[in-house]
């Protein structure tokens, strides 16, 4: 018997050049044997990848395996699962105990089969900043208030539009995207329908968030924009969290009234035409369009809400105004404890910048065309 307790050298070395491991289905009983023949010889295995129709039992399977090979030190292999396994079985995963819980990466979003990962520390504490910000006793309003005012407290800062949701909440500072997309994320996490909307100006990007909302409590129903970048305000500026929540500009626009926004152009993709007043012409302008991100944002806004242009168009034609009147009783719901003044505060900043965020009003945006077709007469 050699060394190693074989008496064939070249057999024990089999697997030593094994690098990578990719299972895509749930193991049978004689693959289970093949893979604890791998793992517990000498091997240089350093990534495994969870993948197509593998399960839970499979990858419990291996962690198991991993940790009790005297051959393979888990703390140095990266596992990739790139499985839509559902919320109840990430959360019964990030309930688990893991020996090297860094190694472990899992996906916290799946669009179109791309894999957003974080390693299981880092989604543990994007799961728990999700419930300590999620109030059972909100209404659907309510609670898109609280989370919005939490988001708009992150400091403000350029960046990448690809930084990771996890590296936003440890950070606790991002850009427009950054915001919008933990916004967004969380808010579908919660069971509300979401989309977010690219703006563009002088080549710079902004976003808006676009949300489904129906609420009972204050009679409030349709499609509203959201955009907490907007209504940030610096902690070096304002130290009071009070005064740096007052801000409610951009918080539950009718998409209609988005194109007349003074703060930028239109929004150039699909919500600009969403926003149109004939529906039919509208899907015409989509129908024409040579540019393919606007077919591309059509069909995510139809997935996102789950229903067809001419449903999403009657929705935005009936929604509901957030008066200033109803957005201080939601303020007055999530935060009791404010006193009379700051609520008059908060209405009196409401309506000023209101005026300086918006051109006229609808009646008033008509005069104006009016006059300016007769002049030209």
């Amino acid at each position: 018997m050699n060394f190693f307790g074989f008496e064939d050298n070249e057999e024990i070395f089999n697997y030593f050049d094994v690098q990578n491991l990719s299972i895509d289905h749930s193991l049978k009983s004689e693959e289970i044997d093949a893979y604890k023949d791998l793992i517990f010889s000498p091997n240089n295995i350093n990534q495994i990848y969870f993948k197509g129709s593998c399960d839970l039992v499979t990858i419990d399977l291996i962690k198991n395996l991993l940790i009790i090979s005297e051959y393979c030190d888990d703390s140095k292999i990266d596992k990739y699962v790139l499985l839509d396994l559902g919320k109840e079985k990430i959360d019964s995963m990030l309930d688990s105990t893991f020996d090297n819980p860094s190694t472990w990466n899992l996906p916290y979003e799946i669009k179109d089969n791309n894999f957003k990962l974080t390693d299981i520390p880092k989604f543990r504490t994007l799961k728990s900043f999700i419930e300590k910000i999620t109030n059972k006793n909100y209404s659907p309003i309510e609670q898109i208030m609280y989370l919005y005012d939490v988001i708009k407290m992150f400091n403000y800062e350029d960046g990448s539009d690809k930084e990771l949701l996890p590296d936003v909440i440890s950070k606790k500072s991002t850009n427009s995207y950054g915001m919008n997309k933990l916004f967004s994320y969380i808010l579908n996490d919660l069971g509300f329908k979401t989309f977010i909307g690219e703006k563009k100006s002088n080549e710079e990007k902004s976003y808006v968030t676009i949300v489904s909302l129906v609420d009972k409590k204050y009679s409030l129903g349709g499609i509203y924009a959201f955009d907490p970048s907007m209504d940030s305000l610096s902690k070096d500026d304002y130290s009071n969290e009070s005064v740096r929540r007052i801000n409610y500009n951009f918080f539950g626009i009718p998409l209609s009234n988005l194109n007349r926004l003074s703060y930028g152009e239109r929004l150039v993709n699909i919500l600009a035409i969403l926003a149109i007043e004939d529906s039919e012409y509208s899907k015409e302008k989509i129908d024409n369009c040579t540019i393919k991100k606007i077919k591309k944002d059509l069909d995510t806004i139809k997935k996102s809400f789950g229903t067809s242009y001419s449903d999403i168009h009657k929705i935005i034609k009936s929604t509901r105004i957030i008066d200033i009147d109803t957005l201080v009783k939601i303020n007055e719901e999530v935060y009791p404890k404010e006193d009379q003044k700051y609520r008059e505060y908060l209405k009196d900043n409401y309506i000023s910048r209101r005026k300086e965020l918006f051109f006229f009003d609808a009646e008033e945006e008509l005069e104006e065309f009016v006059k300016k077709e007769n002049n030209q007469l």
